[in-house]
């Protein structure tokens, strides 16, 4: 896909991120330039869980999502009492857990769902990056309460 186009398409997105959203869900945004989405979920309680979304070919291709400590290194394990979205094995391009649900790039490579396509998500209500995010936001808050 051609940079420009990538680089719009992801722009597009970001700007649709509403402030007061943002607020409610007590999101900090670290950094939002092309091609990162870098977010992280905070909560009272738990321990924060930061995201980096890699959006190189958004949304020709859909946003590898790395699963991080606040200092930005990687997890070496799934955040604790999460769901199963959050993979605690190694996936077998990054040998790192991984975000295993529709929408991110290490799920729809992966052996158990290359059978199911990006192309049949991409441009779908709530399969944008903010979408991606709240998906993962809401999977990440059923689990830490």
């Amino acid at each position: 896909m051609l940079e420009a186009l990538s680089r719009a398409a992801f722009e597009r997105d970001v700007q649709r991120i509403d402030v007061r959203s943002v607020r409610l869900y007590d999101w900090t945004i670290i950094e939002a330039i092309y091609p990162i989405f870098d977010v992280v979920f905070n909560h009272t309680s738990a321990a924060p869980l930061r995201l980096r979304l890699s959006c190189a070919d958004w949304d020709e291709l859909p946003p590898s999502i790395e699963l991080l400590d606040m200092d930005g290194k990687h997890l070496g394990s799934a955040p604790p009492n999460v769901g199963s979205v959050f993979n605690g094995s190694a996936h077998p391009s990054t040998g790192r857990p991984f975000v295993c649900m529709r929408g991110a790039r290490e799920y729809h490579t992966h052996s158990s769902h290359t059978s199911d396509l990006w192309d049949n998500y991409r441009g779908k209500s709530g399969m944008d990056l903010a979408g991606i995010a709240l998906q993962l936001w809401r999977a990440w808050k059923r689990s830490v309460g």
